[in-house]
């Protein structure tokens, strides 16, 4: 997984940094530069998605296809190239990855994906549990948006994750994501805790506070333990 963007795995490349800067501003690009690979701090919110409350299967509306994403759909994923350099999206069509998308007359306009793997930035803290994969990134092209299709992307994926056994997604959010918080919170899907990431150099170490009892913790956190009670 050495080319796949889900940050931190290697410096970006021109490509990749020129979109971010893009969609994100350079104040925000060049902070999460910083914070990543030089010195500074980061900070996200850790959710966990109950797979179980997507229940009853897909209903696929006339001219909409749902389906897992194969290479040779990558040319056609036009509207997700403000977003996404083509070498992640084909990245994302490998192992490791559930990369579900959304089409419309056969051209991509929405995604949701999925990974074994958790965030890089994390990962030295925070492993998966069993059953449990981690929300790489949705996204849906602003003209198809407030049609229930991110829904549906997640409902569709259901009888593929349900016979892999997984039954929840971890999210990792940065705190300014405002957009991506608020949509997880329109879902229920709730905060379990917050991670602070410190860079100075290379010493990299981590805080981690639970949401729900306020505990900090240090050393590696499985997320298959400790959790707050359905519906906390």
């Amino acid at each position: 997984m050495t080319t796949g963007r889900m940050s931190l795995l290697s410096p970006p490349t021109l490509t990749e940094t020129l979109l971010y800067v893009r969609h994100n501003g350079p104040w925000r690009a060049l902070t999460k530069f910083l914070g990543g690979y030089v010195v500074g701090r980061q900070t996200w919110y850790v959710t966990l998605e109950d797979l179980s409350n997507y229940t009853g299967g897909a209903v696929v509306p006339e001219g909409l296809e749902l389906r897992f994403a194969r290479l040779d759909d990558v040319p056609m994923m036009t509207a997700f190239a403000g977003r996404m350099s083509a070498s992640v999206l084909r990245t994302w069509c490998g192992p490791s990855y559930f990369f579900f998308l959304a089409l419309v007359d056969g051209r991509p306009i929405s995604y949701r994906c999925l990974s074994t793997q958790l965030h890089p930035g994390v990962a030295e803290l925070i492993r998966l549990g069993p059953g449990q994969l981690f929300m790489v990134d949705e996204f849906t092209d602003p003209a198809f948006r407030r049609r229930g299709i991110t829904r549906q992307l997640a409902l569709g994926m259901m009888p593929t994750l349900e016979r892999l056994g997984i039954s929840e997604v971890v999210g990792i959010h940065r705190t300014d994501n405002h957009d991506t918080i608020a949509a997880a919170n329109k879902k229920g899907i709730p905060r379990i805790g917050t991670v602070t990431r410190y860079r100075v150099l290379w010493h990299v170490w981590f805080d981690y506070l639970d949401a729900l009892n306020g505990a900090a913790a240090r050393d590696e956190m499985d997320l298959s333990r400790g959790l707050p009670e359905r519906g906390a």
